[in-house]
């Protein structure tokens, strides 16, 4: 099996403290997501448009000891200040589920970081991410050097 890359092992390693995490903007690349499930986490991916890959990627690891993973289709950028209603349909939760203990992203566009942010902070929550490389963050961060070369922000 081929190595997994650099920043997935990073922000893997990074997030394993985590039981409950957001993963923000899946896109077509729910490795991560599905990495973390595998561990016993659990985990909702959310996208604007769910890809075929995370879907198949929730329902591959939906069987797994501990973990899950949900993928749902939601804006980002509308989580922060949606009432709590919204929020919980939009991320399938029910009533007696808890909130979060961190929001992730694996290569986080700047015009995504300040509301990824914001959803950390509606559910007091750790915020991790790598950035598309070329870019720097647009909020106040710490850099998280890893031993696979890539860095992990956290901003919360």
């Amino acid at each position: 099996m081929a190595q997994p890359p650099p920043s997935k092992r990073a922000l893997v390693a990074a997030l394993d403290p985590y039981a409950r995490l957001i993963e923000v903007g899946v896109g077509r690349r729910p490795n991560v997501a599905r990495a973390l499930a595998e561990r016993g986490h659990e985990v909702v991916a959310v996208d604007v448009e769910v890809s075929e890959a995370a879907r198949d990627a929730a329902a591959e690891t939906r069987a797994t000891d501990g973990g899950s993973l949900r993928v749902v289709t939601a804006d980002v950028t509308a989580l922060p200040t949606a009432d709590d209603r919204a929020v919980r349909d939009a991320l399938g939760l029910d009533a007696e589920e808890d909130g979060f203990d961190a929001v992730y992203a694996r290569n986080l566009p700047a015009e995504l970081q300040r509301p990824a942010v914001a959803l950390a902070d509606r559910f007091d929550a750790a915020c991790l991410f790598t950035t598309l490389g070329f870019e720097e963050p647009v909020v106040d961060v710490r850099r998280r050097a890893t031993e696979s070369g890539p860095v992990v922000y956290v901003a919360r």
